[in-house]
């Protein structure tokens, strides 16, 4: 049994990750640079992860 990749809660946390980091870069907000930094990193991570997962498998994430 398949399923569907748009049900994948990784593939909406990926999304959105990579749609935060975009405004992010694109807009310039000031941010405290703890808070920035820490962004930095786990956006792309985020997102990286929705690509590597593979969502229409029941034994994976």
């Amino acid at each position: 049994m398949k399923q569907n990749r748009f049900k994948s809660w990784a593939l909406w946390t990926a999304l959105g990750a990579l749609a935060a980091f975009c405004a992010k870069e694109f807009f310039h907000t000031d941010l405290d640079r703890t808070i920035e930094g820490l962004l930095n990193v786990l956006l792309p991570v985020l997102a990286a992860f929705g690509i590597v997962n593979d969502p229409t498998s029941k034994n994976s994430l």
